[in-house]
């Protein structure tokens, strides 16, 4: 335990059962509040910071999905256990997508509540607790070799923590470069699979001819140039982590294969007849859109829903502006480091380029564009000279915002907050400043528009 106990708000309409929690979770040395409804435990939220909220599905008046949303809006940084005498997939995969960690099944095992609180309490320096709707959330989060310090990103950190404390399987959604294999790998290095071993396959880039064996392996004599037999993928994944990269380009008979490995969890090689078991998680990824692709039979229905149990979506860069900084010093860094070069600087005019650049490429793109610059750069500062023509040429001059002629109000006032929040790196506390408007303000405004983009589909 840290110093300062954690402080844990339970919120259940049933006073024995909340009794019951608040002693569990006393006894080991937490600071723990009640209320009983979603109303009054916002209001505790306004004057508290909590690192974890422990809230029942069913309250009165507001529910407890609602209140996982409004509280996962307003403080990133607390843990979310939602407790459920429905505990199905579904709600599991809803409470996940509203910004649960986790989710305990009533009547409630008190050791899988204490050892699942203390879990997110020996986390939560990873996620500075912070009052709900506080005025700055500017602490970078590291987690798995990945760096984020927007709601978006701490979000997806919370998502692969849940999807670690099963075998279900996942599904990485999200533009090329955005990190899929980062976000595979942390789910299995959180699991109870990590010291299994982690196999990576880009089924992309392997023909269809040869897929089913890859996948699966073959027997001696099984077709021409068999001539041994040899282990698939999923043999040499197991009691370990299989990850499907590209699973979009996966051809219609392998499809209807791996569709039987994850229903029976059984395979069998090419060319042969005995039954093999598979205890392996599968995790795919994709940067299409398996919905719309099944909808127009490109991909088989059945096996989109088997694979779209868990979802884990990974916003491109320039959807999390506040991210591009953070990402750009822990890159260069890591490149100093490998070159054997000095501490770099990234002076504030570099900074304006990179943060107002979209991003095509994501992550990867960045990425290669910090070691360019490094490699290129003779002294211990980044200048924007030796940044590619391409920033120079996208980037508005430093106090300019394009708004185009004929745009809505509000979309002119998404504009201004949006671009200024890229041009100052994603600090909330100065954008709110340059704007003339409250930090509150400014946060009530991101989480509007946020939720219209939802609401649009882009």
């Amino acid at each position: 335990m840290n110093e300062r106990p954690h402080r844990v708000l339970v919120v259940e309409d049933d006073a024995s059962a909340a009794e019951a929690l608040v002693q569990i979770l006393q006894r080991d040395g937490l600071v723990v509040d009640h209320v009983s409804s979603g109303e009054d435990a916002l209001v505790r939220f306004a004057e508290t910071t909590y690192h974890i909220l422990l809230t029942d599905l069913l309250l009165p008046g507001m529910s407890g999905i609602e209140l996982t949303r409004l509280v996962h809006e307003g403080a990133p940084g607390t843990a979310i256990v939602l407790i459920t005498g429905h505990a199905t997939v579904n709600t599991a995969v809803r409470a996940l997508q509203h910004g649960a960690t986790d989710y305990l099944k009533k009547p409630i095992d008190p050791r899988k509540l204490r050892a699942s609180v203390a879990d997110l309490c020996a986390s939560r320096p990873d996620y500075l607790p912070s009052t709900l709707l506080a005025a700055e959330h500017t602490d970078v989060v590291r987690f798995e070799g990945m760096v984020g310090r927007s709601l978006v990103m701490r979000r997806v950190f919370e998502q692969i923590r849940l999807a670690a404390h099963s075998d279900a399987t996942v599904l990485i959604t999200g533009e090329s470069g955005t990190g899929k294999e980062l976000v595979a790998r942390a789910v299995h290095q959180r699991s109870r699979r990590a010291t299994g071993p982690f196999v990576a396959v880009n089924t992309g880039a392997i023909s269809p001819g040869l897929i089913a064996s890859e996948l699966f392996g073959h027997e001696r004599g099984a077709f021409t140039g068999a001539v041994d037999a040899k282990e698939g993928q999923f043999e040499q994944a197991e009691r370990g982590t299989l990850f499907l990269d590209e699973i979009s380009t996966m051809d219609a008979q392998t499809q209807v294969n791996l569709l039987r490995v994850l229903e029976t969890f059984s395979y069998t090689r090419v060319g042969g007849k005995k039954e093999r078991r598979a205890d392996v998680r599968v995790v795919a990824a994709t940067n299409q859109d398996l919905r719309a692709m099944s909808a127009a039979r490109r991909f088989r229905e059945d096996l989109y829903y088997r694979l779209h149990v868990l979802p884990i979506d990974l916003p491109p860069l320039r959807d999390r502006r506040e991210d591009i900084l953070p990402l750009a010093h822990d890159l260069v860094a890591g490149h100093a480091r490998r070159y054997g070069r000095e501490a770099v600087e990234l002076p504030l005019a570099t900074q304006r380029l990179l943060a107002s650049y979209d991003w095509p490429g994501n992550v990867r793109e960045l990425r290669n564009v910090m070691e360019q610059a490094l490699l290129l750069s003779r002294a211990s500062v980044i200048e924007p000279e030796v940044l590619p023509q391409m920033i120079h040429r996208a980037s508005p001059t430093v106090d300019e915002i394009r708004v185009r002629l004929g745009s809505t109000l509000a979309d002119a006032e998404r504009e201004i907050v949006l671009s200024t929040l890229a041009a100052r790196g994603g600090n909330k506390k100065l954008t709110a400043e340059v704007l003339g408007i409250s930090r509150r303000s400014l946060y009530d405004k991101l989480a509007t528009f946020e939720r219209q983009k939802k609401r649009s589909g882009t």
